[in-house]
């Protein structure tokens, strides 16, 4: 099996092996970590969220997740649990719609797939203009709103405790 050129070695070595006792296809990995972040290029990847799972802005879960083993982990037993075999088109998307919590999942399933697909054949994937987007920015400002509502909500709760 050819490593993606967007991998590093190391990465993908980790991926393959984590992958195998579950029989899930490492080129799926790889899309979706393609797809989420560029394989860690952009957004929450940047700092250790490549495919994205369990990355909540304002979560304070979201820490568990981070870092290439623990998203390929977290991942792996998400699929185990709920994906179809074979790996089509369909089974990609009830994932995705039912499991995955995507904020567009069919939208994310076309994607994926089309990468994972391209992959099988030895064809690399190219950035487009919305996927080298560098959102990182936007998740830090939507993570500190997230913050700041639920710091004025628990200070709201205190003083209408104090006015009974």
């Amino acid at each position: 099996m050819a490593k993606p050129n967007f991998v590093p070695q190391a990465d993908w070595d980790l991926v393959v092996s984590l992958c195998k006792p579950y029989k899930v296809d490492p080129y799926l990995i790889a899309a979706i970590g393609w797809h989420e972040t560029n394989w860690g290029r952009v957004g929450a990847g940047v700092n250790g969220w490549i495919l994205g799972y369990g990355y909540y802005p304002g979560s304070p879960y979201k820490q568990k997740y981070k870092g290439l083993k623990m998203q390929v982990t977290g991942a792996l037993n998400q699929y185990s649990a709920w994906m179809q075999s074979p790996l089509t088109l369909t089974s990609i998307t009830n994932l995705a719609v039912k499991h995955w919590r995507s904020s567009a999942p069919r939208a994310w399933a076309k994607s994926v797939y089309s990468i994972w697909y391209s992959l099988t054949k030895g064809i690399q994937p190219q950035p487009t203009d919305t996927e080298a987007q560098d959102l990182s920015k936007r998740v830090e400002i939507v993570e500190y709103a997230v913050n700041l509502f639920k710091e004025l909500i628990s200070k709201l709760a205190k003083e209408f405790e104090r006015e009974r």
